[in-house]
């Protein structure tokens, strides 16, 4: 396999969903998991967390991922790239927001693509998640 991906939530206010995610990612094989301003104690996510790397930040500007690593961004949005047709990049960390708010308009920006999953509404986080992986 060539590349690497991770994925994170911005702004997650329940620890379950920092695990599911977790979970996941490690079954789907990610190099990395984070967090970025999450609103709950995320200091000791579930047991995966020593399988897969997690790192939490406090902050978009403490943010730090690998160099030539590119933000895609998972949001509802008009100018978002449907799923089935985006070029996933070789080098890639995905970014989900808070259920029914969605990513920051900050986290947006430093995005370098953004991505939506062509439903007529939003789905639960760990669902997104998995299909996004």
């Amino acid at each position: 396999m060539r590349g690497y991906f991770g994925i994170g939530i911005e702004g997650v206010s329940k620890p379950i969903n920092v695990g599911n995610l977790i979970r996941s990612a490690h079954a789907f094989g990610a190099s990395f998991v984070f967090t970025v301003d999450a609103n709950c104690d995320v200091s000791s996510p579930a047991d995966t967390s020593e399988q897969v790397p997690f790192y939490p930040f406090d902050t978009i500007e403490s943010m730090r991922l690998p160099e030539g690593c590119a933000l895609v961004g998972i949001e509802i949005d008009d100018t978002a790239v449907d799923l089935p047709s985006f070029r996933h990049p070789r080098r890639a960390a995905y970014v989900l927001g808070m259920e029914r708010i969605g990513l920051s308009p900050a986290m947006v920006e430093c995005c370098d693509h953004l991505v939506k999953i062509p439903t007529k509404f939003s789905l639960n986080l760990a669902t997104t998640g998995g299909i996004v992986m």
